[in-house]
């Protein structure tokens, strides 16, 4: 598939809370072994291509929890509602003053035949209570991400390496496996695939193992809440491919937060997401038949 159809694939596999993509590119990085990284990088590339070319068809289950926390900054004991805006040296601590929390169930299906991708979901439960609804939507209050096994293709895939820049940051367990570090830094700005990346690499076989997104673009701030400047607002989106079928990896965990960093070193969590897949059936993990 040409990257121009993969670029509008990879647009809708994007978190709906507006995080930009990477993908992948120029070499940089200093290493012992200088043929090393264009190494990983071109078996990474061929991992990708091959999990492009790869008919898909499985179920498992997605079980969702969701908590958001609503706050107020306070000063000298008074509270001071999200409207007004305050400056630095007026604003000493968050205070946490509702919270929401959530849990999902779905069965989940995903169907990848040529190039026509189709993800199904069908809710099981809410909150505790038990459901069959057909076709459902995804019912987070903020988050989703579609297609999450592709997540590789943007970053390593070898029709977006020119588009970034890489180093080695080092080697680290994930797992069982021992992986490479790699960082992807997008060379321009551009609507798609406008993230830094760190992607761990396993040493055996090149198949991604994790990866962390950062977004170089933050969703706009909130009209509930006003955030002083010199106030740090963190967010992170890490997916991990902890499940193997005939030498592919899908995706067993993704969490996706945002933080408030106050000037004290204080972590206030936001928003957190916590995905977890399990409980697979493979229909089909295979290569697709092109017929000439």
């Amino acid at each position: 598939m040409k990257r121009a159809k993969w670029g509008f694939f990879l647009r809708i596999l994007l978190p709906v809370l507006c995080f930009v993509w990477i993908g992948s590119g120029r070499v940089d990085g200093q290493t012992e072994d200088p043929s090393l990284l264009p190494r990983i990088l071109d078996r990474a590339a061929g991992y990708c291509e091959r999990l492009k070319g790869m008919a898909l068809n499985f179920v498992c289950l997605e079980t969702i929890k969701e908590a958001e926390s609503s706050f107020v900054w306070t000063k000298a004991n008074q509270l001071y509602p999200g409207s007004k805006v305050l400056t630095l040296k007026e604003a000493k601590e968050l205070k946490a003053t509702d919270s929401r929390n959530k849990r999902f169930v779905y069965d989940f299906q995903l169907i990848k035949k040529g190039d026509e991708f189709t993800e199904r979901r069908i809710l099981l439960e809410e909150d505790g209570k038990k459901k069959k609804v057909e076709n459902a939507t995804l019912n987070t209050r903020r988050a989703s991400a579609k297609f999450l096994v592709f997540g590789p293709v943007g970053f390593l895939s070898g029709s977006w390496q020119p588009l970034f820049k890489y180093e080695i940051l080092g080697t680290e367990k994930e797992g069982k496996a021992t992986a490479w570090v790699i960082k992807a830094s997008p060379i321009e700005r551009r609507e798609e695939n406008y993230y830094y990346g760190k992607i761990w690499i396993d040493q055996a076989d090149y198949s991604v193992l994790k990866i962390e997104w950062e977004p170089l673009a933050k969703p706009d701030v909130s009209a509930e809440l006003q955030i002083p400047e010199g106030v740090d607002r963190r967010w992170t989106w890490i997916v991990t491919y902890d499940v193997e079928k005939n030498g592919i990896r899908f995706p067993g965990r993704q969490t996706i937060q945002e933080e408030y960093i106050t000037t004290n070193g204080k972590s206030h969590s936001k928003y957190l997401a916590e995905y977890r897949f399990d409980h697979f059936k493979f229909f089909t993990v295979e290569r697709a038949i092109v017929i000439k």
